[in-house]
């Protein structure tokens, strides 16, 4: 099973840059999109019906603020996955934070995870979303279910995964209270792969901002992630991103199943 996540930084913007295209191309059975912006009637008629002819799509538009973030995920039909919008609790869902979507004891969790943002001001909203994704998580552990979770986690976890960390230590997306509350999905028996298959190896970036040629140069942050149950460690055939994929200032990142 061919899984994506990407940060599209506007669904509406995307299509103009040949989304269509690379989706066909890259035929993915299960994609996350985080940052969609737009209401699914926003979409052009003729896009939606052609996802709809090939995925369920399960698409999760923030209400509490038009253009703004918002997620969904697209399954192949014949996967039959349960999709399920939000996590049940109101502040996040009302945002689009997360999508998801169920088969057998296999849960797949997709979404845009919040930004601590300027000045630190949605610091708290942030580290409560964690908690609260890492009970989750838990839970659905005791019940024998095996996770995958991805999308934007708008974190870096080590000094590794950005190229300038001493420039933005304390910066949103590095500071020391996100990082150790990416060690409560670890610590709640998920796996960062993509590291954990690459120890050591600087350069691996999902983000750069537009400023001064810094993607060209690759002054970016790994701040996309695939996170998986151990239970799924011995079915992952491979993990990767996509740097070369252009149309966001995100790239796509990739994991396989067997």
């Amino acid at each position: 099973m061919r899984c994506f996540s990407w940060n599209v930084n506007g669904f509406r913007a995307v299509l103009k840059q040949g989304f269509m295209e690379w989706l066909e191309k890259t035929d993915p059975d299960v994609l996350s999109l985080q940052e969609i912006r737009a209401d699914w009637e926003q979409v052009d008629l003729g896009v939606r019906r052609e996802l709809e002819a090939v995925f369920d799509v399960a698409w999760f538009p923030a209400v509490s603020k038009k253009g703004y973030a918002g997620s969904a995920t697209l399954s192949k039909r014949e996967l039959k996955f349960v999709h399920t919008k939000g996590l049940g609790i109101e502040d996040y869902d009302r945002e689009g934070r997360v999508v998801v979507s169920t088969k057998g004891d296999l849960v797949f969790v997709g979404g845009y995870f919040p930004n601590a943002s300027a000045g630190l001001m949605r610091l708290d909203y942030k580290r409560k979303f964690a908690r609260d994704l890492a009970d989750f998580t838990k839970r659905q552990h005791k019940t024998g279910k095996k996770l995958v979770i991805t999308g934007d986690m708008n974190v870096a976890p080590e000094e590794i995964d950005l190229a300038r960390p001493k420039d933005n230590r304390m910066n949103p997306g590095f500071t020391d209270e996100e990082r150790e509350d990416f060690k409560l999905y670890l610590a709640a028996g998920l796996h960062d792969v993509l590291r954990e298959r690459n120890p050591g190896v600087a350069g691996l970036y999902t983000w750069w901002t537009a400023r001064g040629g810094a993607r060209e140069k690759n002054v970016g942050w790994r701040i996309d992630h695939f996170l998986v149950s151990k239970g799924l460690l011995d079915q992952v055939k491979s993990v990767g991103i996509h740097p070369e994929v252009m149309g966001s200032d995100h790239c796509p990142i990739r994991l396989e199943l067997a």
